[in-house]
């Protein structure tokens, strides 16, 4: 049993190395498009568990030295340290008989046979793809290649020690682990096998485009790891809640019956996502100045999931209130409210409140929140807008403004109410007090009026409940005595803002929403939208400055920071868009921030060394 143990052990690093090769050696394809390559798709197995696939080598390398560029602080480019890597392995600097200006790709896939409740852990066959331009070259031309055997099998040796095993698969390299020779000799059988149609045969044609043409696609079969894996996994879950169960026991009841719900929780979630995600895929591709990501996520036809990332009218439509996303924010969000895909995430989430609150929520309270949660996303209107910035002298130290388009405004002012009526009757507060927090939510209408614009406001109280222990110190230093909102109707528009000076911030957003001036989109946000193009029409759009971001987190630890005193105007951008039971995110990277990061970092590591 010790002896399995150690092997399955040794497997999954092994499993975990290769990872960690990809990432060296290939992640770097990050470039424009390459020729397109239909074999090396149909020679990978429809049921890989995973997929990393580079197009076009040389120029992919070459791209992501362009875009690092002024940024990166390595005295060589990515593509001299990943050739030197390959010349290493192969032992020759010309990398004879391998097409580097062709398609690599690095896959993982179970192989056949029995597993046992002992042995749970399935057999993988992890397997590097390289094109050759001779395969014999390529074995007699790199001096650590040794001529291959009878059933076709070369090993590639380091210090005259095998570390690799290679075999002839059509135009490429079939490469894989020293200790997996039967393995290669199956698979390369496998691959070469006539009339198989590989992954190409399983992926949606828009996928099948994307690994073919992006300059790095790495892709993850979530329904076969799932059907592999899954059972392994949910016995981890619970071998960690027995764990931590075992440690709560000097913790006070209400409180270990808390910290067990959120593992339910977070349990909830892995399951949830494990049995109706079909498959992940992450396609990156630099331009000289931005880095651009998309990731895809395929749901299970049929599950609520897939039900749940669809398209209707109400999204098709420009955000209109984009105007509100403020230059020097930290943070921006905008989102076009796709009714369908709000109402089901709406109460996905609220399964995961009950789930967390354990007995705190009835039944019913959490009927009564789906039921508003619907009502509300009907009262909507489309446009949505938030914006968060630093605000370090004011405690919290943080503006939030907000503007939401609204059909009816007397209906959702009625909704307000009934969400302050179940807050403060639902037992979601005594739930947060089971953790050591006590909360309390009022709310007041009508206190106070501004150029004809009514404002209620509401308090959110936060404090711990030992008032000398840390936790409670550092509540204090972040919020003081809560969150102050203050909010109004203006010209179909629910204009809200939480900040330390609250009354001034709400004034100054209706003195915006209010302005009879044509709203512009400033320049720094114009800038970064521009980086997707198609962001003003996504159902949601995020901008981020991760230097602000910083600066606002080292103001809520005890321990003084200085901030990072660097001049920053440019922002990291995330649209995404639900249809097709697929959820499409897209990411922008500009390099000009990528430098700021850098360059703020450096600054103070010599501040700190000083």
């Amino acid at each position: 049993m010790e002896v399995q143990t150690m092997l399955k052990s040794r497997r999954l690093r092994d499993v975990a190395a290769t990872g960690l090769l990809v990432l060296f050696i290939f992640a770097a394809a990050l470039s424009a498009q390459s020729p397109a390559d239909s074999e090396l798709l149909k020679m990978i197995p429809a049921k890989t568990l995973f997929c990393v696939r580079v197009n076009n080598f040389d120029y992919t390398l070459n791209q992501i030295d362009q875009f690092l560029a002024g940024a990166s602080p390595m005295p060589m480019g990515v593509s001299m340290l990943v050739r030197m890597q390959l010349a290493n392995l192969l032992g020759s600097p010309q990398l004879t008989g391998l097409n580097t200006n062709g398609s690599f790709a690095v896959f993982g896939v179970t192989m056949p046979g029995e597993t046992t409740q002992a042995d749970a852990i399935p057999d993988i066959f992890v397997g590097i793809l390289a094109p050759v331009t001779d395969y014999k070259q390529f074995i007699d031309g790199n001096t650590n290649c040794i001529e291959g055997d009878e059933k076709g099998i070369s090993k590639i040796t380091m210090n005259g020690a095998p570390v690799m095993l290679a075999a002839k698969a059509g135009n490429y390299s079939l490469m894989s682990w020293a200790n997996d020779y039967e393995k290669l000799v199956t698979m390369t059988k496998a691959i070469s096998a006539t009339g198989s149609a590989g992954l190409s045969g399983i992926l949606k044609a828009a996928d099948a485009k994307q690994a073919e043409t992006e300059p790095i696609w790495a892709y993850g079969n979530v329904e076969q790891v799932s059907g592999t894996f899954g059972s392994m996994i949910s016995a981890k879950i619970e071998e960690i809640k027995t764990i931590m169960k075992s440690m709560e026991a000097t913790q006070p009841e209400a409180s270990r019956a808390s910290v067990q719900n959120i593992m339910n929780m977070y349990a909830g979630i892995l399951d949830t996502l494990m049995k109706e995600t079909q498959s992940v895929s992450i396609a990156i591709n630099p331009k000289p100045d931005v880095l651009n990501i998309t990731k895809t996520v395929s749901a299970i036809p049929g599950m609520d999931m897939a039900k749940m990332l669809t398209a209707d009218g109400s999204s098709q439509r420009e955000n209109s209130l984009l105007t509100y996303l403020e230059d020097g924010a930290m943070a921006n969000f905008g989102a076009t409210v796709n009714t369908s895909f709000w109402k089901k995430l709406n109460v996905r989430s609220i399964d995961l409140i009950a789930m967390m609150s354990g007995d705190s929520m009835s039944a019913e309270n959490i009927t009564q929140f789906k039921t508003l949660a619907a009502n509300v996303t009907e009262c909507l209107d489309g446009p949505v807008a938030y914006s968060i910035s630093n605000d370090a002298k004011n405690k919290p130290p943080f503006t939030v403004k907000y503007v939401v388009a609204v059909k009816d405004e007397k209906k959702f002012n009625q909704f307000i109410e009934k969400a302050t009526d179940i807050m403060t009757t639902s037992g979601l507060m005594d739930f947060y007090k089971s953790l050591g927090i006590e909360t309390s939510f009022s709310m007041k209408r009508d206190v106070d009026s501004y150029k004809g614009i009514s404002i209620s406001s509401a308090t959110l109280s936060m404090k711990s409940t030992d008032t000398n222990s840390p936790q409670a110190q550092m509540i204090t230093s972040m919020y003081g005595e809560g969150f102050d909102y203050r909010w109004g109707m203006v010209d179909g528009l629910f204009a809200c803002a939480v900040s330390g000076d609250v009354n001034s911030t709400i004034r100054e957003l209706i003195d915006q929403v209010k302005t009879d001036s044509p709203k512009q989109i400033g320049s720094e946000m114009k800038t970064a939208l521009s980086l997707l193009p198609e962001a003003n029409k996504a159902d949601f759009v995020i901008t981020f400055n991760v230097l602000r971001l910083f600066n606002f987190a080292t103001s809520l630890v005890p321990m003084p920071i200085p901030p990072m005193d660097v001049q920053t105007n440019s922002n990291i951008v995330i649209a995404g868009r639900a249809a097709d039971s697929r959820m499409v995110v897209n990411m922008a990277v500009p390099k000009r921030h990528l430098i700021e990061i850098v360059s703020a970092f450096m600054m103070m590591q010599q501040k700190m060394s000083q």
